[in-house]
């Protein structure tokens, strides 16, 4: 029997996506490069991307309207290339060029361009999966902020310490995972109680609700998961409305975890619904994988002929998007659904 997967998919992209602060993104297939640091520059510079995949935080605090200053065009062009290099996916010439940048900035003594440069080399390095390099970078960057006055439960700190939880759950450190997702959640909620209640506030507690609930989920603690899981679906849903990405991949995690508990009416009852509003996204990335769960739970209640149109449909959207992974795992589907047929 073919596991359910949790789809390994940009997490951070399919909540940021929405925020009326990230209309401006640019182009890459990895996750963002920055924290939301909205230091004192705004983003207004126009940076859109090939697909869905990369809407980097530094739109949200970005730098261009900081870069719009005539004075020192060295360090802006510095950054734009280090940018375009991300883009091209060439990340140790960006490494480089973000580590002239920092020398630039530093010798102008330019405060909020060492945060966003060191915020970018951090996420750099968080991308690469450099963990401890990481680590220290943001580290530096939260250093910076307090030294500005920053409080621990600014949506910036909290947005850097998520990072740095997932960080910690990469290296294997599960107790320092933990505590830093509870960290960021307990700071969310208590702003929530406090009544504040802006959207960016909103989005960055369900981010954290689902980056929290894949933590405890590759733990096996499926019920705590679950409950994660709808609460992130559920802020999602009114903050989106019901017809979003987001919705789409968290519906195919409730059911994935339904799946694993052995609910099956609930994980078809998800699915199902997940593949409805995923038929409005076409060239969503995940859809051919959630099909393919779809299809594996339909299996598993001897609904062969349900499961073979879904993984159908999973191969051909495999092909049509050209993911390879996608194709041989729907294959794979469709040949176990022709052995029942056989008995």
């Amino acid at each position: 029997m073919y596991r359910l997967t949790r789809i390994a998919f940009q997490v951070e992209r399919k909540w940021l996506s929405s925020s009326k602060l990230s209309k401006k993104r640019f182009n890459a297939s990895r996750r963002d490069y920055s924290t939301k640091l909205n230091t004192s520059f705004v983003t207004e510079h126009e940076y859109r991307n090939r697909s869905e995949n990369f809407p980097s935080l530094l739109v949200w605090g970005g730098v261009f309207s900081f870069f719009q200053s005539k004075e020192e065009p060295e360090l802006i062009q510095t950054i734009k290339r280090a940018i375009l290099l991300m883009q091209k996916d060439e990340m140790k010439k960006a490494e480089q060029m973000l580590h002239i940048a920092l020398k630039l900035a530093q010798e102008q003594q330019n405060e909020d361009g060492i945060v966003y440069v060191l915020d970018l080399m951090a996420n750099l390095a968080y991308d690469m999966n450099e963990h401890d390099k990481a680590h220290k970078l943001f580290v530096s960057v939260m250093q910076h902020l307090f030294r500005k006055g920053v409080q621990q439960d600014d949506n910036k700190i909290i947005h850097i310490s998520l990072k740095l939880a997932d960080n910690y759950h990469k290296q294997g450190e599960k107790r320092k995972a933990e505590e830093g997702f509870k960290f960021c959640l307990e700071n969310l909620e208590n702003k929530l109680n406090s009544g504040v209640k802006d959207e960016d506030t909103l989005l960055l507690l369900a981010m954290t609700l689902d980056w929290y609930a894949q933590f405890v989920f590759k733990s096996g603690r499926y019920k705590d998961a679950q409950n994660l899981m709808k609460r992130a679906y559920d802020l999602s849903v009114s903050i989106n409305g019901e017809t979003s990405e987001q919705v789409v991949v968290l519906l195919n995690d409730l059911g994935t975890v339904s799946c694993l508990q052995g609910d099956l009416d609930a994980a078809l009852k998800y699915l199902k619904q997940a593949t409805a509003i995923g038929e409005k996204f076409p060239d969503m990335l995940e859809l051919g994988s959630i099909y393919i769960n779809l299809g594996f739970v339909y299996l598993k209640k001897q609904m062969y002929d349900e499961a073979k149109r879904a993984c159908v449909y999973a191969r051909e959207q495999g092909r049509r998007l050209k993911n390879k992974e996608v194709e041989d795992v729907a294959e794979l589907c469709l040949q176990k659904i022709k052995l029942p047929e056989k008995v």
